[in-house]
């Protein structure tokens, strides 16, 4: 890979910043479907998650997580709240299950994922939520998510891993498990030189890949990498090694 190319990278960056009418739209967007879920009792709580509140959104593939905890002192079941949310989208949307979340699509592949759960306590930071593809409680802080994210420095060259997954179908199950692969392999560089970092990054992911078990920040308990199965471990590997071979970070990045 030739070298000196941070300044390209920037503009890369620039061009996948969004527009504040697109982040106006997405704002609005919550406020309604905040108003359509008001309709449910026990007064539960909205967050921002996500790229948006990790402040890692790019504009070649972007959704926007709405985060909604009920009290601790509820006495909502896990499932139950699940599945009232799932009810009254279903009123107004065409809806999706996920492993945690309920998916809104929206036209040009854009959309919005719903994550309900209550509260461990009243702080809200950690909450139990609904896993729907094992019909199981999982313990986790989508916030503890989004200040390891934040805290890390290293937003700039997670765009530009998340770019590199867009642009060439890397295989990622998990935004999370990009962003904490990439911080990983960033460690002990300099945070202010794009191109080490994108370097660093490639590498780490290819050279753990295919046998690492990546724990959540939130709770050792849950694997991120435990839905990649070795097909899926070995894509993501050799979509690595391709960039890493590249000449010039347009062909990673374009």
């Amino acid at each position: 890979m030739s070298t000196g190319n941070n300044q390209y990278l920037s503009g890369i960056l620039t061009g996948q910043n969004l527009t504040n009418a697109e982040l106006d739209n997405l704002r609005s967007l919550r406020q309604h479907i905040e108003v359509q879920l008001s309709v449910l009792e026990g007064s539960p709580r909205f967050y921002y998650g996500g790229s948006f509140g990790k402040y890692t959104m790019i504009r070649a593939s972007y959704d926007l997580d709405l985060v909604m905890y009920w009290p601790h002192t509820s006495n909502y079941s896990i499932k139950g709240i699940y599945e009232a949310v799932g009810n009254i989208l279903r009123k107004h949307y065409s809806v999706n299950s996920k492993t945690v979340a309920w998916e809104l699509p929206f036209q040009g592949g854009f959309h919005i994922d719903v994550v309900p759960g209550r509260a461990l306590d009243a702080q809200y930071y950690a909450a139990n939520l609904h896993r729907s593809d094992r019909g199981t409680t999982l313990k986790t802080s989508l916030k503890k998510h989004i200040d390891t994210v934040r805290d890390s420095g290293r937003a700039d060259v997670i765009r530009l891993m998340k770019l590199w997954r867009a642009q060439k179908s890397v295989p990622f199950k998990k935004n999370f498990l990009l962003e904490l692969m990439t911080i990983e392999g960033c460690k002990g560089t300099p945070t202010n030189e794009l191109e080490v970092q994108l370097g660093a990054a490639l590498k780490y992911v290819r050279d753990n890949i295919l046998t690492c078990n990546v724990l959540d920040p939130a709770n050792s308990n849950n694997s991120l990498s435990d839905d990649l199965d070795p097909s899926t471990r070995a894509a993501i590997y050799y979509r690595a090694e391709e960039a890493i071979k590249a000449t010039y970070w347009s062909q990673v990045l374009q």
